[in-house]
């Protein structure tokens, strides 16, 4: 996996982990809210301790226009 992947997927489950709310009528077994959040916490968890740099707030370059 590429860096930028692992970076997308990061931000992805640390996402999921927040944000996820299952629709009422799949709000039940595998796909309950709370399965879901558990999930994407343990896997964004392992991400982060294989790499580390992760932890670090990714920033993003602006290119400097003409003034």
């Amino acid at each position: 996996m590429t860096k930028k992947n692992r970076e997308i997927a990061y931000k992805h489950f640390r996402d999921l982990e927040a944000n996820y709310e299952a629709l009422p009528h799949l709000d039940r077994g595998m796909t309950a809210t709370s399965v879901i959040r558990e999930t994407a916490k343990k896997n964004a968890d392992a991400l982060l301790k294989r790499n580390p740099e992760l932890e670090a707030p990714i920033q993003e370059t602006k290119s400097k226009g003409k003034n």
